[in-house]
């Protein structure tokens, strides 16, 4: 009984012990392992892609022997080349055969390729689970290259191509078509849907200018038929394949260029979005306030209404120049030195040739709020007489009263005198005056009489604001007499004048008075007594013949 416990303890201490250090063992040999693994895991090396077909299979990395990557993956490439050249090939023929430091891939005795735990490590695999990752990549694509080289294959290639060329046949058929018939419809749409554009180009030109953007888009769309169709048809050929995508990527890498680049500025185009529409409403603001300003609804103390449009379109233009200030730094490639070259030699050139236009400007500015005459008036600018027809930032035209439209710059109105015929006709009544001479024989109350008398049966002289006479000058052999009447129209002086002359002959002739100026000569007959009154109006004489 005694020995058998003892056996038994034994026993139990001798497997704990031998447990303990088979446990020891493991721990240690995983903590090398671990170390080893991370160590390696961290080396990186050299890695080249082994093309097959125009496609990367796999990479390899760093130097066996003395072959390096580049010439590793060489030497795989035309082993795989001279693979899928043989149409007896047989997957199944491919192994994997354990040499201790490599993993060799084999067909039938010629290495393929070698793994070691280096090119292992760089795929996050161990060498076994790399080899047969490898060697799936190789039968695959050769057996890949076999079927595409297969003259059922081929054959159907060929006919998915000629089935291509068809449908394309048939498609420019149908957009030939389609384009005249768009042309014979624009032709009938001549003078109805189509018409001149704001009297740029007339009906004629415009229906031309229609079936010309007709034939661009119909070469547009028989350029994109063609250019897809011939990437459809490189598709299909294995040694082709490559070209048509080539082909695609000219098309599809610019468009991702373009369409990252929208994508990225999109944060600054909504902020230039929320400058634009903020200054717009505030810009409506006040046009609606300069509106009602000129309408005379809101009355501003100082502040004159026919100020409102021109103040409106100054502080317009001034939030324009904020909001661009604004706009600026948001605006694509204003960063750049030659976005700010251009800039800055814009600004010279309009500097250097802009003086005059500039003057204009401030010139209109000033005449703007000094008020001197408005669109309409009768007034004299320097030698030229006319009414206000327009009146811009440069320039200021009037017509004068032979329908002669004269345009003068704004800095020449700053440095001429100019006379308000019609602001004075509104305020106070524009006065016309005519002078007129009568001999010393002649009483002045009587001469009055007359005058008084010429205004009366003038049209258009006001009558709550009565004529008054000057006796302007005394003359060698005759007395000046200045008639002054009031009119309200400035427009009608020229008509006023006209009939104040011809109603002072009237009334002197019926008076039997001679005008004795301005000057005449007269040649009298031997006996004196003819005079200058036409012989109706003298009285007690015979009309002479």
């Amino acid at each position: 009984m005694r020995f058998n416990i003892f056996n038994i303890r034994f026993f139990i201490v001798l497997t704990a012990v031998l447990m303990a250090g088979v446990v020891f063992g493991k721990k240690k040999n995983n903590t090398k392992e671990q170390i080893d693994t991370v160590q390696t895991s961290f080396v990186r090396m050299e890695r080249t892609p082994v093309l097959s077909f125009n496609d990367t299979l796999f990479n390899v990395y760093g130097n066996i022997g003395s072959f390096t990557s580049k010439q590793r993956a060489k030497s795989i490439e035309s082993k795989i080349s001279m693979l899928a050249d043989n149409y007896l090939f047989q997957g199944d023929s491919i192994k994997l055969s354990d040499e201790g430091t490599y993993l060799n891939i084999v067909y039938k005795n010629e290495i393929l390729m070698s793994v070691d735990s280096l090119q292992a490590a760089q795929e996050n695999k161990t060498r076994v689970e790399a080899a047969e990752h490898y060697r799936v990549q190789i039968i695959s694509a050769v057996e890949t290259q076999l079927h595409n080289t297969s003259w059922q294959q081929i054959l159907m290639q060929v006919a998915g191509a000629v089935a291509i060329l068809i449908v394309e046949f048939f498609i420019l058929k149908w957009i030939r078509y389609g384009y005249r018939v768009s042309r014979v419809m624009i032709w009938r749409q001549r003078g109805k849907k189509i018409k001149g554009i704001f009297g740029i180009i007339d009906e004629q030109r415009a229906m031309l200018t229609t079936m010309s953007i007709a034939k661009i888009i119909k070469f547009l769309i028989v350029l994109i038929v063609l250019y897809m169709g011939l990437l459809a048809v490189f598709k299909l050929f294995p040694y082709t394949k490559h070209l048509s995508d080539q082909l695609l990527e000219y098309v599809l890498s610019p468009l991702r260029s373009v369409g990252r680049s929208i994508m990225a500025y999109m944060p600054k185009l909504f902020t230039i979005v929320v400058i634009v529409v903020i200054f717009r409403y505030i810009q409506k603001f006040v046009r609606s306030l300069a509106d009602k300003i000129a309408t005379h609804k809101i009355v501003i103390r100082g502040f004159y209404p026919d100020w409102a449009i021109p103040t409106y379109n100054l502080v317009s233009g001034l939030l324009f120049i904020f909001m661009f200030i604004l706009i600026f730094p948001y605006l694509p490639n204003s960063d750049s030195q030659i976005f700010q070259g251009v800039s800055v030699f814009a600004g010279i050139m309009l500097s250097l040739g802009s003086t005059s236009v500039i003057g204009n400007l401030v010139a209109g500015l000033v005449i703007t709020y000094m008020r001197p005459f408005k669109l309409g008036d009768r007034i004299k600018l320097g030698e030229f007489t006319g009414d206000v027809l327009e009146k811009t930032a440069l320039v200021t035209r009037i017509k004068t009263p032979k329908n002669e439209v004269i345009t003068i710059p704004n800095s020449n109105i700053m440095t001429a005198q100019t006379v308000n015929y019609s602001q004075s006709a509104r305020e106070h009544g524009l006065i016309l005056y005519l002078t007129i001479g009568a001999g010393y024989h002649v009483p002045w109350q009587k001469v009055h009489e007359m005058l008084y008398e010429v205004a009366s049966r003038t049209e258009h002289v006001m009558k709550r604001q009565k004529p008054f006479i000057f006796q302007d000058q005394f003359q060698d052999f005759y007395v000046e007499y200045q008639l002054n009447v009031y009119i309200r129209d400035a427009k009608l002086s020229s008509k006023v004048y006209s009939d104040l002359r011809q109603h002072a002959q009237d009334v002197f002739a019926e008076n039997d008075i001679e005008m004795v100026a301005p000057h005449f000569h007269f040649n009298r007959i031997v006996d004196g007594d003819d005079s200058t009154v036409p012989p109706k109006y003298v009285k007690d004489q015979p009309e002479k013949k």
